[in-house]
């Protein structure tokens, strides 16, 4: 992802320097990430590291694309072609509310982490949870009105709003947390019901 002519390319050592992020970021968390920590662990000078990323937000996010993309990988494994719309939606949330819960508190802080653009807040889950809620328009399970990505937004809310209070609170148990997140979620699916 190095910077060449004003346009980002591929290395190796691009892919090294983000491997080595994800793994201390997810591992000891955001503080533990820095410029110096990483130059330190590859041996190599601030400029190798500003040759390719603009700064240390830049690499934070990206470590946050990796949280999500495993974090929706392992939530899809669990949908079943054959279930109605409802009862994929409402398991890919689970999966994913229950990943995050098993996870330490640093990958739940990147499942958080987005970034906004001229279109909005851009996270993954809010990518594959406004895609899932275009399938169910397609298949004329969900209102054709509905706001996919509105709805997704809403749900990432809740799944990331409740995941922090767990992380941060341990009277408050995982089956309270789920049962709340479950009760906004009929909400929102009640909503996009036809």
């Amino acid at each position: 992802m190095a910077f060449s002519k004003g346009k980002r390319i591929e290395d190796e050592t691009s892919e090294r320097i983000v491997d080595l992020a994800v793994n201390i970021g997810c591992r000891e968390g955001a503080d533990a990430l820095t410029v110096t920590r990483l130059c330190r662990e590859l041996s190599c000078d601030r400029r190798v590291i500003y040759n390719r990323f603009r700064d240390i937000d830049e690499i934070n996010l990206i470590v946050a694309q990796r949280c999500n993309e495993e974090l929706m990988a392992k939530a899809k494994g669990a949908l079943n072609p054959q279930a109605s719309f409802e009862k994929n939606f409402i398991t890919l949330i689970k999966a994913a509310f229950t990943y995050i819960y098993e996870k330490n508190s640093y990958f739940q802080y990147y499942t958080a982490l987005y970034k906004v653009t001229d279109k909005g807040v851009k996270n993954e889950i809010l990518q594959e949870l406004a895609a899932l809620i275009e399938e169910g328009k397609a298949t004329g399970d969900v209102r054709v009105e509905t706001d996919s990505y509105m709805a997704a937004q809403n749900v990432w809310l809740l799944m990331t709003g409740i995941g922090t209070i767990l992380a941060t609170n341990i009277d408050y148990k995982y089956q309270e947390g789920l049962d709340t997140l479950l009760y906004g979620i009929e909400a929102i699916s009640s909503y996009m019901r036809k």
